[in-house]
Order: C-alpha cells, then structure tokens, then sequence
C-alpha cells in the first residue's frame, strides 16, 4: 500500500514539474522617453528610439524565451510627436539593413510563435497525462496573444504631442545578429502629406 502511494505521490510531482515546463508568463515592456535610450534621433519634430532585443538576457526579458537562438531579433521601435500633425508610420516600409546592403523586412509574430510553440501533443504521447497538454496549450495561447499585442500595428498612427510604440520581428539566418545593422523607415506627417525619412544605427 505505502508502495502505491509513493508511486502516485511521485506521479503528481512529475505532473507538476511537466505542468511548471509548460508555461509562460507574459512582462511589460517599460517604454521611456525618447531620449532615455541610447539609440536615438530626432528629426523636424519627430523623436524616434530603436530598443532591440540582440543578447539572450534581453529576449528572455521581453518575451520569456530567448528568440535569438533561432534568429529572431525583436526590436522596440519608440515614437514622440513634437509636431503639429498627426503622423503615420506603415509597418511595411520599415526595413533592417545590414552592413553588405541586404534588406531585411519585418515577419509577422505568428512567424516567430510558429517557430517556438510547445508541441502540446508530445506531452500527452510521452504518458504525462491531460493535465500536462493543457498546461502547454495554456501556455501557448499566452505566448502567441503577447507577441501579438506587443507587435506594432500594420498603421501606426501618432497624435500630437504624444508616444507610441511597437515591436518589429526580423528573422535572420543563423550565426547573424542585428549588431551594426541600420533601421530604416518613413514617417508621414498626414496633414501636411510630408514624408521624413528616419534612419538609426543599432
């Protein structure tokens, strides 16, 4: 009898242990002033900041696990509006240049979440039971919904004097990193149609 009580005591905390892998715990990005970061410009009233996620300490930070394992580089793109117009940013004309000149465009977060979702059948093929597969589908709903939120929309609108921001995704090939690389994107003013171009070194 003791026996069996061991055996399913030693079940339960191997549940548990499988259930405390599969999870994932979603963090706030603190966005500071424009200026707060190291990476900055400012150009006719527009401060822009680049904050990327290029070290795994980072990427564990901003998203749990380290995406930079498997080439993808997340980085913040921070906004202040000092100008008299309202100001668009498309996210389909921001680009990541790298120092031989190839152009990398930003992949969409599911790209990013395809690449790292826990295969929640395993658990359940491997005899960790119902309660492990439902923690890894938990966890995964958590995990798409947060780089989701924290992407940056297809139109960025900023009102003035105010702030935005949002993450851009660029994946790059192995054993390559963003270090030196330039991000490059188009800011319109909407009431004046004009375009800034703006341009940071990472």
């Amino acid at each position: 009898m003791l026996s069996k009580q061991k055996s399913l005591l030693f079940f339960v905390v191997l549940a548990i242990g499988i259930s405390g892998c599969a999870s994932y715990k979603r963090s706030r990005i603190d966005v500071r002033r424009v200026q707060a970061y190291p990476c900055h410009c400012g150009i006719q009233g527009i401060w822009f900041a680049a904050d990327p996620c290029d070290c795994p300490e980072k990427a564990k930070q901003g998203f749990y696990v380290d995406v930079t394992k498997r080439g993808f580089y997340p980085v913040n793109l921070v906004f202040e509006n000092e100008t008299n117009d309202r100001l668009l940013i498309l996210r389909e004309k921001i680009e990541l240049i790298d120092a031989s000149g190839n152009i990398h465009r930003p992949v969409r977060s599911t790209i990013m979440f395809d690449d790292f979702e826990k295969n929640e059948m395993a658990y359940a093929i491997l005899g960790f039971g119902i309660f492990s597969y439902m923690s890894a589908e938990e966890a995964n709903e958590k995990m798409e919904a947060d780089w989701r939120e924290k992407e940056i929309p297809d139109q960025l609108i900023i009102l003035p004097d105010r702030k935005g921001n949002g993450f851009v995704y660029f994946q790059l090939s192995e054993g390559r990193t963003i270090k030196g690389c330039k991000i490059c994107l188009e800011a319109e003013k909407l009431e004046s149609k004009e375009k800034i171009q703006l341009e940071l070194t990472l």
